[in-house]
């Protein structure tokens, strides 16, 4: 008969930390694969240059063993008919051979702890209407 092997993955492995100078080259590369020929890398590289020091931007990066596995940013708009600071994911990715180990659900958290942390009234998230997985990720961060 033969053997079935579970691998059961600890979400305590995930490390998550805000992105810096130094995650750049691996941040590039994540953005290619997200987004294939979406932009160029002079385009992404100075956008992704110029936001890392806004106040308003944070980039934030999961390592699994050391090694970088996604990463997640939060937008902070100050909304005048709100009243108040709202949060935006713009994007959310972690890299194939990291899924379903509690990446994206980790960086998430770190995301709502942020904007409670800064007094965002709500958090919004835009995903296509077909990725149904993001889709489920949301849903279960209730």
């Amino acid at each position: 008969m033969p053997k079935i092997i579970i691998f059961v993955f600890a979400t305590s492995r995930v490390k998550v930390r805000r992105a810096g100078e130094g995650d750049i080259s691996v941040l590039m590369a994540f953005a290619e694969e997200f987004m294939h020929e979406a932009a160029t890398r002079e385009e992404r590289l100075a956008i992704l240059k110029s936001y890392l020091n806004d106040a308003d931007y944070e980039l934030w990066v999961a390592e699994v063993n050391g090694e970088m596995a996604g990463f997640i940013d939060l937008w902070i708009i100050h909304d005048f008919c709100h009243g108040g600071k709202l949060g935006y994911i713009q994007n959310l990715y972690v890299a194939p051979k990291h899924r379903r180990m509690g990446v994206g659900s980790k960086l998430l958290r770190k995301i709502v702890e942020r904007a409670r942390e800064l007094r965002a009234l709500e958090i919004h998230v835009v995903t296509e209407f077909n990725n149904e997985s993001a889709i489920r990720l949301y849903k279960n961060m209730d």
